[in-house]
């Protein structure tokens, strides 16, 4: 079950207090499925999101006081009795009239909670956490290279910038696996690139004591390598791994991993279909545990080295991109991966159809973010919508 923590605020004029809050914290939790806990005032304030519960009225000024001291948005409880939703009602709007990112949840919405209780977890998972920028941006990519003291400043993850040359003093003479799986037009020397790569990454990985990371991967085409077959690798290992040194791509990775436990598929639009209301999407990598069947091959641009063309699982998955320059846009969209396997030889090599619902394509065309965006396995939009609100958008 899933844990929020609670401030709880009483006035000194009412008795009996630790009763009440027993019976309130018994009731939100039973409505909402999430176990709820008092904290003390030094355990809340390290919370993403401090929840401060309104046991009974006159608490608002305490709950100003808290707010001068946490810079992070807030979430206010309210009950059916002894004062608390006025008190609440009264902190949230002088919340929102000083600017301040607050919500509500009253007894009667405490289902609520759950939303709340899924996204804390992801930014508790996220918070002090190593990022690796292997590389750099690529020059590409425009529109999808936000300084990376956004990462920092909105959800406490470190961006460690590392030399490319770095990951190459790190590439072994041989490697420690090989990639196993029928292939066309490649061979041993392919395999063993894409192995080398796969051991160089993973050494990076445990050294810097990362827990994602982005690589600009296309440096390499020029040395023979490529890093298709190790992102996907990776990825099933737990580890988010993104492709081209895109961050708000990488963020929407992770975030899947820690929101479902499986990997997503960060991948490019490359044809729409307005009339069926579907997109395609396409790249040179996709994690093997979301697909029903693979191959490798080359990749697509190059024709070199070692990329996987994967048929993914059809059924319900959510669309995601973070964009802008602070990442406070979004694209969230539910959809269903279509059965149908394109096989087209001019598009990278896994290809999927996504079924989105009406009006998305027209806004994926009209209100672009940039070019990749994540499929993350299950209908999740609520959840997702609700963690980019509290803690991305502005």
């Amino acid at each position: 079950m899933l844990t929020l923590p609670v401030f709880p605020l009483a006035s000194s004029l009412r008795g009996h207090a630790n009763v009440l809050l027993d019976q309130v914290l018994a009731r939100f939790s039973q409505a909402a499925g999430v176990a709820l806990t008092p904290a003390t005032k030094q355990e809340i304030q390290h919370e993403p999101l401090p929840t401060l519960l309104h046991l009974t009225g006159g608490t608002e000024h305490l709950a100003l006081e808290f707010s001068t001291h946490a810079n992070s948005p807030l979430l206010l409880l309210a009950h059916n009795s002894h004062n608390s939703l006025p008190a609440a009602l009264e902190t949230l709007a002088r919340l929102r009239s000083d600017g301040r990112r607050a919500w509500l949840v009253t007894e009667e919405n405490a289902a609520n909670l759950s939303l709340f209780a899924h996204v804390v977890r992801i930014a508790r998972e996220l918070r002090g956490k190593k990022l690796g920028l292997i590389g750099d941006f690529s020059p590409w990519l425009v529109a999808s290279s936000p300084d990376p003291s956004v990462l920092r400043t909105k959800l406490g993850v470190d961006v460690v910038p590392i030399p490319l040359e770095e990951l190459r003093k790190r590439i072994p003479k041989r490697p420690d696996v090989l990639p196993e799986g029928k292939g066309t037009g490649v061979g041993e020397e392919e395999r063993g690139m894409a192995g080398r790569i796969y051991a160089a990454l993973r050494r990076i990985v445990a050294e810097e004591k990362l827990a994602a990371f982005s690589l600009a991967c296309f440096a390499l085409i020029c040395e023979g390598f490529t890093a298709c077959w190790a992102l996907a690798r990776l990825a099933d290992e737990g580890i988010p791994s993104g492709c081209e040194g895109d961050l708000p791509g990488l963020l929407a990775l992770w975030v899947s991993q820690i929101l479902t436990g499986k990997p997503g598929f960060l991948a490019n639009p490359v044809e729409t279909d307005q009339k069926r209301e579907r997109v395609l999407l396409a790249h040179c990598t996709v994690p093997f545990s979301l697909t029903d069947d693979f191959s490798l091959c080359t990749h697509f641009e190059s024709g070199i080295g070692l990329a996987v063309a994967g048929r993914v699982k059809p059924g319900p998955y959510t669309l995601v991109r973070f964009g802008g320059k602070a990442l406070e846009k979004a694209f969230i969209v539910e959809g269903n991966v279509l059965p149908e396997h394109p096989g087209r030889e001019d598009l990278c090599r896994t290809q999927v159809w996504l079924k989105m619902p009406k009006g998305a394509i027209r806004k994926l065309l009209e209100e672009p973010l940039g070019n990749h965006h994540v499929l993350i396995p299950g209908h999740h939009h609520q959840i997702l919508r609700l963690f980019h609100t509290v803690f991305l958008s502005d």
